[in-house]
């Protein structure tokens, strides 16, 4: 699909608080003028989610989040336009993912359903029955598959439960043995990183795409503990084994090349920790290479300083 334009959704919450841990990454990323970069590249415009606080506790205001960043995605691509969403937590993946659905069955032409590339140290997996620490966000993937939360993700519009084999993890690392378990078990392909082995994440996430045939469109979740713990602490759950500036700015350049990208999610970043402004640039640039590579591929959005 050819886009003719950005639209950078800002959902600024943790739990749906404003502002709070990593609430506070997508208005950092604004303030490193995120938005003034991409306008060198394309028209830019915002859909900002709403405070939530009248709703029931951090279930509650959690799933009216997830259900406005579903509305705002599907607006989005109905207008043709490119949805990046700069949310506080990972759920944002199962909203921008029902989002995308519900556009898609309206559409008149036949479209592809699209993969996910989750670049993320963590699976997000857990459901209710197995989580252990009560961090609401490990349960985001199992949110968008299907396997958790199932009443209150109906309230999604456009949630449809993505095939678990359709997800392709790159840089998973900081996982417990159940966690692992219930990934190798999932049959899912994975690129892990590794504290003692520096891996080629580009590369190896590369071989994945080239023979996966199945995954020719897909939505990019990136989690920005991705990141190895060297680089500062992303949020409160950093890692040993994750991708150096030169693995992020390599996936994000390389992932153009090989799929169509329907959307992109930054999310779980906590500015106020160590190293954030640091975290911050790395982000901005990875995103901004990101829909560079975008527009290289085959000139889907129309430049804006174009005659």
């Amino acid at each position: 699909m050819a886009f003719n334009s950005i639209t950078i959704i800002v959902a600024p919450y943790h739990v749906g608080v404003y502002d709070y841990r990593v609430g506070g990454g997508p208005l950092r990323l604004l303030s490193h003028g995120i938005d003034r970069d991409l306008e060198k590249l394309a028209p830019i415009s915002f859909i900002n989610i709403g405070p939530v606080d009248e709703f029931e506790g951090e279930i509650g205001r959690t799933f009216e989040i997830i259900r406005r960043i579903s509305d705002a995605v599907y607006k989005v691509v109905k207008n043709n336009s490119f949805p990046l969403v700069l949310s506080g937590n990972c759920y944002a993946s199962a909203a921008t993912m029902a989002g995308l659905n519900k556009a898609r069955l309206e559409q008149t032409a036949s479209t592809p359903k699209p993969g996910v590339l989750w670049l993320d140290a963590h699976d997000d997996l857990d459901t209710p029955s197995t989580h252990e620490n009560g961090y609401l966000d490990a349960m985001a993937a199992s949110m968008m598959t299907g396997t958790s939360w199932h009443t209150l993700m109906k309230t999604v519009p456009g949630h449809k439960p993505v095939e678990i084999k359709q997800v392709i993890y790159c840089g998973l690392r900081d996982v417990s043995e159940t966690q692992a378990k219930a990934v190798k078990d999932a049959g899912v392909d994975v690129v892990w990183g590794k504290a003692d082995t520096k891996v080629d994440f580009t590369a190896s996430l590369a071989q994945i795409l080239d023979r996966r045939s199945d995954v020719t469109h897909a939505h990019i979740h990136l989690d920005l503990d991705v990141l190895d713990e060297s680089l500062g602490r992303v949020n409160e759950f950093p890692s040993p084994g994750g991708y150096l500036p030169e693995d992020l700015m390599g996936v994000m350049q390389m992932i153009p090349l090989k799929v169509n990208p329907t959307s992109l999610v930054v999310c779980s970043f906590n500015p106020r920790l160590e190293g954030g402004d640091t975290v911050a640039r790395l982000a901005c640039q990875a995103i901004y290479r990101f829909i560079e590579g975008i527009i290289a591929k085959d000139a889907p959005i129309q430049t804006s300083h174009q005659s």
